[in-house]
């Protein structure tokens, strides 16, 4: 199976997940939408599950890299914050399906889904670590403090995807980015860096 025709197969079967539920979600409607046979589709995957499992997880490692891609170290802290969370917002913005797969369809299977979802999460409190040193009070900061900024910002987009206001994130970027600073800047300084970023998106 070529790469094109794999990744239609990937988004196929999150559509199936999405549109249907999981008990209707079917295997066979994906890899027919993607032009896969059966026999290609067998040899890459072991059944509905394993080829939702994969889906999830490309979609993930897509979502993060878009979130952290190019960077620049020798910007200010909150600037890179506010410039990946641009890049995030406009992802699940432009792509509403996939990301009611990502927060809400996939995790809702079971358990083991829902592993991957917090997996997910987890990975962007290393972004926030660099918070901490940014405070001026690192030492009274909480232990969770970046699971914590990281979860305030997941429970906006949550409540927007699930609600179909998916397209509305990136308008929202200002109060997004004000729930993720202020913890470690305090109400004030992440103010300032709400207003900014309302006069420059």
């Amino acid at each position: 199976m070529d790469a094109q025709r794999r990744d239609c197969l990937l988004r196929a079967m999150l559509k199936e997940l999405v549109g249907k539920g999981y008990g209707d979600a079917s295997a066979e409607a994906a890899r027919e939408a993607a032009g896969v046979s059966a026999a290609e589709f067998e040899a890459e995957f072991s059944g509905k599950d394993d080829c939702l499992f994969v889906a999830y997880d490309r979609i993930t490692e897509n979502v993060v890299r878009r979130a952290s891609a190019e960077c620049d170290q020798a910007e200010p802290w909150p600037e890179r914050v506010r410039l990946g969370l641009e890049r995030l917002l406009w992802a699940v913005a432009e792509h509403p399906e996939m990301a009611q797969a990502l927060t809400r369809s996939f995790p809702g299977i079971r358990p083991a889904a829902y592993e991957r979802y917090v997996a997910l999460l987890s990975r962007f409190v290393p972004f926030m670590r660099e918070g901490r040193e940014y405070s001026g009070v690192e030492e009274e900061l909480p232990g969770e403090v970046e699971l914590l900024a990281v979860g305030a910002a997941e429970a906006i987009i949550f409540s927007e995807v699930d609600a179909g206001r998916a397209e509305r994130l990136p308008q929202m970027l200002p109060e997004i980015l004000f729930s993720v600073l202020v913890p470690f800047m305090g109400p004030d300084r992440a103010a300032d860096e709400m207003r900014s970023a309302a006069i420059s998106s």
